[in-house]
């Protein structure tokens, strides 16, 4: 009720789900968004699958494990598969027997119960991912005042179909977004670098060691001989991107 007296709505939407479950989506006009007070600190990023974000501080935040829902959905595909299709054959039997009152699809409940069952572990994944990564961004945007990521295209990675549905489950996308106009309402800068080299190159001494396969998650330099994390180190490679480069070489400012 706090929120209506302070809020001018515009429009709103009823939504019915796949879970059965109706939700009502409001557009309206807020007041302008308190500003975060300046912490005077700033940080790379490297986003990842195991874990999602890799501060240049040596700080890592684990990407949301939905694996339980994902099993729990799969379990639920299945049993809507197999009664819907029994149900399609006993529809079938009836019309080919020519009975009085012939059965519909839409008379058997089973399926449509299984189908329900499913999305409701797809909406419960959806949800809790979503509220981890507005918990995140907004703690990342309220203790640093610039933040650098790498200005990846996911769209191209995910092509890559080994790797597709790993960044698809860790929503690099939607980290990034949330990221952007958070930092645009509270007063933060986002500064998005080119991705090149940043796992390639050494943080102490900037030497390019060359190409590093996905599995070697540590290594050495093999001219200052200093002993990398490979995701700190590149999120370290970000920060200095972010730091030095002005605008329009290889970097991109995303809000002010």
């Amino acid at each position: 009720m706090e929120f209506c007296k302070k809020t001018k709505i515009k429009r709103y939407t009823v939504v019915l789900e796949p879970t059965g479950k109706y939700y009502l989506s409001l557009q309206a006009e807020i007041p302008e968004p308190e500003k975060y007070s300046l912490t005077d600190k700033q940080v790379g990023i490297d986003v990842g699958v195991a874990d999602l974000a890799i501060l240049s501080n040596g700080l890592k935040y684990p990407s949301f494990d939905s694996s339980y829902f994902e099993k729990k959905a799969k379990v639920w595909q299945r049993k809507y598969a197999r009664r819907r299709h029994l149900a399609k054959l006993l529809v079938l039997q009836d019309r080919n027997k020519k009975v009085l009152c012939p059965r519909s699809l839409e008379s058997f409940t089973n399926w449509q119960k299984a189908q329900k069952s499913k999305a409701k572990y797809q909406a419960k994944a959806a949800n809790q991912r979503r509220d981890y990564l507005h918990k995140l961004t907004t703690h990342l945007v309220k203790q640093y005042d610039v933040i650098a990521i790498e200005d990846l295209k996911t769209k191209n990675l995910q092509k890559n179909h080994h790797l597709a549905k790993s960044i698809a489950n860790a929503s690099w996308r939607m980290f990034r977004q949330m990221l952007e106009y958070k930092c645009e309402w509270y007063g933060k800068k986002l500064i998005a670098v080119d991705p090149k080299n940043t796992s390639r190159i050494c943080s102490k001494c900037g030497y390019n060691s060359g190409a590093k396969p996905l599995e070697i998650r540590e290594w050495t330099c093999s001219k200052c001989q200093t002993k990398h994390d490979r995701d700190i180190n590149a999120a370290v490679n970000i920060l200095h991107k972010g730091s030095t480069k002005p605008t329009g070489q290889g970097l991109t400012m995303v809000t002010s």
